[in-house]
Formats: structure tokens, C-alpha cells, sequence
């Protein structure tokens, strides 16, 4: 039955208006997330490429070279990607694992692949592992064996292409967040800090014997490889860029917290005792606490 506009309340007017941007943009959303998930499939080989290419950045500087150049990383086959060196280079399992690891978090690449070293001359498999999102069957074996200077092609072996969040059954909940999202966005404008999804090593520095990769939150010290987690980071290149020198409680706070929620308690202390730990190699470091001012970095 066909109800005559004039015949329609205020209040059901009303409810028109709610109702129809939320179904368009419902609409917007279910067409955005089709097209998201056509995407990410379309485009897995160049970000399995870029995430192999800065693992293969990271184990050079693992590796104390920083002028040899990572070849262009091939894609054998579907899903098998060799990522190799214009140099020789030595391996610790370790730092392999971690670092692709990292790099494929970062890159939001699927959690189930297997690994494999490949001597160039022999072709033989100097080292391997497997990982999945089932930790229970992760089979990482030979850690702390480091492989000598020689060499090496990694080849990785995705075993299972990611869809679980973009597949078609999730599209009604994620229609519902976009909504929600968007609607935030039209009664309050935020802006945020983006930052890219994968960055090359563009600025590093000195802290004693570590080298500090401030845009990839890294410390690196011979073959140990040392994740920090934002904050560290953040209060590491403030006290960096004033070795030896006293910066001040306040000015911590603010430039870490003021602008990412709440500041609790001896939440700088915390942190502060965390980059003592991952620096403790080098005695030559301190970061001596002045009593009722701040922190000072020293690098003998």
C-alpha cells in the first residue's frame, strides 16, 4: 500500500531522515569493503616484495654493511618469493626469524609460511623454519647457530593466503564500524599522526656501540636486534639528541604523553628503566636520573 506524503507524522518524518543516510551510508560501506578486499588480494606479491625487501635491509645492517644492495626480490611462483644479496653475508637464525617476523606484521601478511636458506652454489638448504598462527605448530629450529659469511637466497613459501577478515561474511560488521566511523567523523574532526605502513631506514644514529633506527624502532648491536616499542622509542630520540645533557621530567611528559592519552602515575620511570635493560650491553652507557629534574643520557 502506497501511504499518500501528506498522510506521513513528523515523527515518521523524522525517523526518514535518521534512517537514509544510514543506509546509504551502509551502502558506501558494503561497495568500500568489496573493493578493500579485490585490493589487498590484487596487490599480496608487492607487499610480500616490499616487506622481503626491508627484511633484507635489516639483515644487511645485522650484518654490519650498509653500502651492498638488496636484489630485486623475484616471485617464483604463486605464493614463493626469493628475496637475495649483491653480497656475501652471514645468518643468525635469531635475527631471521625475528625480523621477518616484524616485517611481515607490519606488512599485515598472512601469519602460516615456511622459510628456507638456500646456498647459492650448492642449491642445498642451509637453514629453514616454519611459522603459523597456530603457535603449537611453529617449527623453529638451530636458534643461536649462526650461518657462516656466504652466499644466501632466502625463499619464502606463503602456505596460506590471508582472507579471513575481508571475506564476504564479515562485510555486515564491518559496514556497521565504517558507519560508525563516519559518523563520528562528521560531528567531530580529529587529525591524526599517519604514518606509513612500511619505511625504509631513512635516519639512524649512534647511542655507543648501538646503532639506533629511530623510524623502525630498532636498536641494533652486532647480531642482536632490539624491537622498542613507540614510547621507548620516543624517550630514546629525546634523550639521543641530548647526550649528556639533562632534559627535564615536564618536557618527557609532554612531548611522549600530552597528546596520547593519559599520563599515569611513574609511567616515565617505567619506560625509562625498559631502555636501561635493552642498553645494558654497552658500559659504556647510563642514563643517570637527577634527582627532582630529569633524566640524563651518557655516552662515555
Amino acid at each position: 500500500m502506497i501511504v499518500p506524503m501528506g498522510t506521513l507524522k513528523i515523527q515518521d518524518m523524522r525517523i526518514i531522515k535518521i534512517l537514509f543516510p544510514i543506509l546509504l551510508l551502509g551502502s558506501l560501506s558494503f561497495t568500500l569493503v568489496g573493493y578493500i578486499a579485490h585490493d589487498e588480494k590484487d596487490h599480496f606479491p608487492e607487499l610480500a616484495k616490499i616487506a622481503l625487501r626491508v627484511s633484507g635491509n635489516r639483515f644487511l645492517l645485522a650484518d654490519h654493511d650498509s653500502t651492498s644492495l638488496v636484489l630485486p626480490i623475484v616471485e617464483l611462483d604463486q605464493n614463493r618469493f626469493e628475496l637475495s644479496f649483491q653480497r656475501p653475508l652471514s645468518i643468525m637464525p635469531d635475527s631471521l626469524v625475528n625480523i621477518i617476523s616484524n616485517s611481515f606484521q607490519v606488512s599485515n601478511l598472512p601469519k602460516d609460511y615456511i622459510v628456507e636458506v638456500i646456498d647459492c652454489d650448492s642449491k642445498q638448504v642451509a637453514y629453514s623454519y616454519q611459522v603459523s598462527k597456530n603457535v603449537e605448530k611453529n617449527l623453529i629450529p638451530c636458534i643461536g647457530r649462526k650461518l657462516p659469511s656466504n652466499c644466501y637466497k632466502v625463499h619464502v613459501l606463503f602456505t596460506e593466503q590471508k582472507a579471513g577478515l575481508f571475506s564476504y561474511k564479515n562485510y555486515s560488521l564491518l559496514s556497521f564500524v565504517l558507519i560508525g566511523f563516519l559518523g563520528l567523523g562528521l560531528l567531530h574532526r580529529k587529525k591524526e599522526k599517519g604514518k606509513g605502513l612500511v619505511q625504509e631506514v631513512s635516519h639512524y644514529s649512534k647511542i655507543g656501540a648501538y646503532t639506533f633506527y629511530e623510524h623502525q624502532n630498532t636498536l641494533v648491536k652486532d647480531d642482536l636486534i632490539i624491537q622498542l616499542t613507540s614510547k621507548e622509542c620516543e624517550l630514546l630520540k629525546i634523550l639521543n639528541k641530548n647526550q649528556n645533557k639533562v632534559v627535564k621530567r615536564d618536557l618527557l611528559i609532554k612531548e611522549v604523553w600530552e597528546d596520547n592519552g593519559v599520563f599515569v602515575g611513574r609511567s616515565l620511570d617505567t619506560f625509562i628503566s625498559k631502555i636501561r635493560k635493552k642498553l645494558k650491553n654497552d658500559a659504556t652507557i647510563r642514563i643517570v636520573n637527577v634527582h627532582g629534574v630529569g633524566y640524563k643520557l651518557e655516552v662515555s
